[in-house]
């Protein structure tokens, strides 16, 4: 086992809906995964920004760039990216 692996990160900004980080979330959940973080935060009255971070042991760096991109498909989403 390493120590000091650095998580997976994702950041993105979403329209201020109440089912957003619900829908953001489901893509960990479908894959059986719970994220070491997450936190969300309301930019003004239209966003909500929203930061993930999972072990890299539970999910492939590719993996993780395939959630990405399944979030960044969702209507309600302006982007998302993956945080080095």
């Amino acid at each position: 086992m390493q120590v000091g692996n650095a998580a997976l990160r994702l950041k993105a900004v979403v329209e201020a809906d109440p089912g957003s980080l619900v829908r953001v979330l489901q893509f960990f959940q479908a894959r059986n995964l719970i994220p070491r973080s997450v936190a969300s935060e309301r930019l003004g009255d239209e966003y909500l920004q929203i930061q993930i971070e999972l072990d890299p042991a539970e999910l492939a760096a590719d993996g993780f760039r395939v959630v990405v991109s399944k979030i960044n498909e969702l209507p309600i989403v302006l982007a998302a990216v993956a945080c080095e």
